[in-house]
C-alpha cells in the first residue's frame, strides 16, 4: 500500500469531534470555529497523527453528543479532517437530533461502522439509504423512533444483509430467513418504479 498503508498502520486513536455543539457540518464554520486542534483527547488518552496535509491519520470519526439534525454534507468535513477519506471505517453520529441520513456517506465504501443510537429517526426508508454500503458490519438505532416499530428489527437485517451486528447484538443466521416485511416489498417496488420512469 506504500506510503498511505504505512500512514495508516498505526492510526489506532479516532478523531474525537464530541461534545462541540455542532449543529452544521459547514466546514468553513468548523475550521473557523474550531479547528482540528478542538479534537478531545481526554477519552481515548490522545489524538491521532496528522498526515502530509496535517489531517488526522485515523479511520475513525466521532461526532457523537452534538446537535447535528442530518448528515447532510458530513463528506465535506470528513474530506476536511481526515487526512485519507476513503478509508473511512467508523462513524460514530449517537445521541444527535439526527431525522434524515444523507447519501453523501455513501462516498465511503469502506465504512464497517455506523453508530445512529440515540437520534430521532422516525422513517425505516432512512435506513435503506445505507444498503450499497457492502462493508457496512455493524449499525445502531435503538433510541431513535423507529425502534418502536414492531418489524424494526427485520426490517434493518432484511434492508442491510451485509451487516452482522445490529444495536450491539449479533445477528443470527435465523434472521437471515426471515420473510421480507411488506414494508421493505413496498420500497423496493417503489425504488424500481422509479429506475424505470428515469430511464425512459
Amino acid at each position: 500500500m506504500g506510503l498511505m498503508g504505512d500512514d495508516l498502520s498505526n492510526c489506532g486513536k479516532p478523531a474525537d469531534l464530541s461534545f462541540l455543539k455542532l449543529n452544521t457540518f459547514d466546514t468553513n464554520l468548523f475550521l473557523t470555529a474550531f479547528g482540528l486542534e478542538s479534537a478531545r483527547y481526554t477519552r481515548v488518552g490522545g489524538v491521532p497523527d496528522r498526515g502530509p496535509e496535517k489531517k488526522f491519520l485515523t479511520k475513525s470519526l466521532w461526532l457523537n453528543n452534538n446537535k447535528l439534525k442530518t448528515t447532510k454534507n458530513v463528506d465535506e468535513l470528513v474530506n476536511a479532517v481526515i487526512e485519507y477519506p476513503s478509508y473511512l471505517g467508523w462513524i460514530d453520529f449517537s445521541f444527535n437530533y439526527i431525522t434524515e441520513i444523507d447519501e453523501g456517506l455513501l462516498k465511503f465504501p469502506n465504512l464497517k461502522i455506523l453508530y445512529f443510537h440515540g437520534n430521532c429517526i422516525s422513517d425505516l426508508n432512512e435506513v435503506f439509504k445505507l444498503r450499497p454500503l457492502e462493508q457496512l458490519r455493524s449499525v445502531t438505532f435503538h433510541g431513535n423512533p423507529i425502534a418502536n416499530n414492531p418489524k424494526y428489527r427485520s426490517y434493518i437485517v432484511s434492508a442491510l444483509p451485509q451487516i452482522s451486528n445490529l444495536d450491539f447484538t449479533p445477528v443470527v443466521k435465523t434472521e437471515k430467513m426471515f420473510p421480507m416485511p411488506p414494508e421493505l416489498i413496498r420500497k423496493f417496488k417503489e425504488d424500481r418504479a422509479k429506475e424505470k420512469a428515469l430511464k425512459k
